[in-house]
């Protein structure tokens, strides 16, 4: 047979028997050169053939998982700088929205102790030694709008020297701003502190920890002092550390209470 007198038709089918016979030899050298090969070298290809295979088929989910997989958002993370004075600033006024002033029935005038809100609905944390001696559970706080509540003591438990009380808010009272507690787990030596404190309108000072608190103590010290019973230290983030207590008042003025959850 003449190549060269071939039909299209002819060369056509003649093209597809060369590929088949090709594909086969290809696929018998293949295999002879695999079973020559060394265990490691077909380890290697094997696990390359079997992620390959992960990647390109996919598992199959139900049609209610493949839109919400479809309709993705991409989320897009943006680095702001915030200058170290401007959050102290933001700090100092988020916590004073947190912050009240409780008297004494007996003479609403002159304040017995700061308190800090904790809870949003009127949770506050105060200096027990302030508020005991009085011989009393019911007090009144001044709430950062100027407005009076009544506040009630809890019965104390324990030994802690933080003194816990529940302001009786009624609907129409200025809301609180919860003062979250920081992790006492996370604060290291040298860490900034902001002390808010005063016998009248707020006033501030900022410092370091100077001294961690220990399991015997349970106090912390900070280059900046505080002499009103319930005035506290937070961080630069507005989480309330300490709160000035008679305990920590017996160490020196520079020394506050650990805050906790009661």
């Amino acid at each position: 047979m003449d190549i060269e007198h071939l039909t299209k038709h002819q060369i056509v089918l003649l093209a597809f028997l060369v590929g088949f016979v090709t594909s086969i030899a290809t696929g018998i050298v293949t295999v002879s050169l695999m079973d020559q090969a060394p265990p490691s070298v077909t380890r290697t290809i094997n696990q390359i053939v079997e992620r390959t295979v992960e990647k390109v088929v996919p598992a199959a989910m139900p049609v209610s998982q493949s839109a919400a997989a479809a309709s993705a958002t991409v989320i897009k993370e943006t680095t702001v700088v915030v200058k170290n004075d401007d959050l102290v600033a933001q700090s100092i006024n988020s916590v004073q929205k947190g912050v009240v002033r409780i008297v004494s029935l007996n003479d609403r005038s002159t304040l017995v102790a700061r308190g800090v809100a904790i809870d949003a609905k009127g949770v506050i944390l105060s200096d027990r030694g302030s508020l005991e001696p009085l011989g009393t559970v019911n007090f009144e706080a001044i709430l950062p709008s100027g407005e009076r509540v009544p506040a009630v003591m809890r019965i104390p438990v324990g030994t802690s020297t933080i003194a816990v009380l529940d302001l009786q808010m009624a609907t129409s009272s200025g809301k609180l701003t919860a003062v979250p507690i920081a992790d006492a787990g996370k604060l290291q030596l040298g860490g900034s502190v902001i002390r808010i404190g005063g016998s009248g309108a707020d006033t501030v000072g900022t410092g370091v920890i100077a001294k961690l608190p220990d399991s015997h103590s349970g106090v912390i010290q900070a280059t900046v002092v505080s002499t009103t019973p319930g005035s506290m230290i937070i961080n630069s983030f507005g989480e309330l550390i300490g709160i000035t207590t008679s305990d920590s008042a017996a160490w020196g003025a520079d020394f506050y209470t650990l805050a906790t959850s009661p």
